[in-house]
């Protein structure tokens, strides 16, 4: 019988592709050839969890092939009910969130898996006497002495904590990507080695979570929420100092000042060698122009395809047009390449990005017709935020006026030949 040993090179690359995990893991123990070939790639990534007999594993798999691992995927399980326990993340997952064993790691992916919508309570105690169920875990703006004492007392917020403080460790990691990020703060976030750990990154991404209460109530409408998001500069941002590719999704609106807002919290002096930025589900706002403005040298890529303006909101204070937002950062001679934003004719589906709004209605047929007839048109979406549930609209009216005015489009495509012209010096 022939031997797979004998199959060509290339053929044999061709059938490891098509393998799983598990069926790689079982060739790469059938001889020295295939596990010389497959454990650099079997231990490229290493998935862990707060389960001690998984992380025990993950532990096993660092310690003794550590040096292949490029990225870790770390989720952290915990329920209301759990016990509190010291410490409340196992050693064995703190020695592989803090790299000793991986000196070629550069990414790592973190998620708290947290069911808040599960109708228990989470943070019994709270100082308003609330129920901490749902969105009002996050209800109460919290001190420095209250944080430190919630992690005294609950399994969840002691696990985030000793969690962020392993990672803090880690002096390999470049690229930061956060899942279901948790706008809470925690005790690490306040000391030097935290600062000093952001300050390596050169890639961040920011998943926010964001919910509702099953009742049309979104977590936008609670303070501790918005203000912790108001902050992001001060826990996170401002130490960013090496960052050059940063996205931000939120599942509740950042960008603007107002009732169930959050300014978006970049400031122009901070992030200095940022290269991109990619935001997803914000308002272009004030703070995003300033943003630019202060980094007219470095800044080359600007993603906001899947963002809106409340240049019309009677919910925010701070709300701008898209042409303002053009002509603003046109003023600013920035060094830009790249710019995507507004919703062509070319995708459809991408005239309706996924906004969570309280209806998706469809684009006008007359508005679509055009945008297929010239393919450099662009929809600029309007959206407004309901003061009291927190919920997104589309600001229709306010879209469609502006869209036959020509007024965005009209500063949309000034911007872009500034572009242009910045992308043919580059080649040069």
């Amino acid at each position: 019988m022939a031997s797979l040993l004998a199959l060509p090179q290339e053929l044999t690359l061709q059938v490891l592709q098509l393998l799983q995990v598990g069926d790689l893991f079982r060739l790469s123990a059938t001889c020295k050839h295939f596990r010389a070939q497959l454990v650099p790639r079997l231990f490229q990534t290493i998935r862990l969890t707060s389960d001690e007999r998984v992380a025990r594993s993950a532990l096993g798999a660092v310690e003794a092939h550590g040096q292949y691992t490029t990225r870790i995927d770390f989720i952290a399980h915990c329920g209301p009910h759990d016990g509190k326990m010291v410490p409340a993340l196992t050693p064995a997952a703190a020695k592989v969130l803090q790299g000793h064993f991986t000196p070629n790691l550069s990414t790592v992916s973190l998620k708290f898996d947290f069911d808040f919508d599960d109708g228990e309570e989470w943070d019994a105690g709270c100082p308003d006497d609330l129920e901490a169920i749902s969105i009002y875990v996050f209800r109460c703006e919290e001190t420095e002495e209250y944080v430190r004492e919630r992690e005294e007392t609950w399994q969840w917020r002691a696990l985030m904590n000793e969690t962020w403080r392993a990672l803090a460790a880690n002096i390999h990691v470049r690229e930061l990507i956060l899942d279901n990020f948790i706008p809470k703060w925690t005790s690490t976030f306040r000391t030097e080695e935290f600062g000093q750990f952001l300050s390596r990154l050169e890639t961040a991404a920011f998943d926010i979570l964001g919910m509702d209460n099953g009742a049309c109530w979104r977590t936008s409408t609670e303070p501790g929420y918005t203000n912790f998001l108001s902050d992001l500069d001060d826990s996170f941002f401002h130490h960013m100092t090496g960052l050059k590719h940063l996205s931000i999704n939120t599942s509740d609106h950042l960008g603007l000042k107002g009732m169930c807002h959050s300014p978006l919290a970049l400031k122009p002096d901070h992030l200095p060698l940022l290269e991109s930025l990619k935001l997803r589900r914000c308002f272009i706002g004030p703070e995003l122009v300033s943003f630019v403005r202060g980094h007219t040298q470095f800044l080359k890529s600007l993603d906001i395809r899947d963002c809106v303006s409340g240049g019309n909101a009677y919910s925010a204070d701070t709300g701008i047009y898209w042409a303002e937002f053009f002509d603003s950062v046109f003023e600013a001679k920035p060094a830009l390449t790249e710019l995507i934003a507004g919703s062509s004719a070319l995708l459809r589906e991408g005239l309706l990005p996924d906004y969570w709004f309280d209806a998706d209605p469809e684009v006008p047929e007359e508005i679509y017709r055009k945008l297929k007839a010239d393919p450099s048109m662009r929809l600029f979406r309007y959206a407004t935020v309901n003061t009291k549930y927190g919920q997104l609209s589309l600001d229709l009216e306010t879209e469609e006026e502006e869209f036959e005015s020509s007024n965005d489009q009209k500063a949309f495509d000034r911007l872009v030949g500034l572009l242009s012209e910045n992308a043919a010096k580059t080649k040069r």
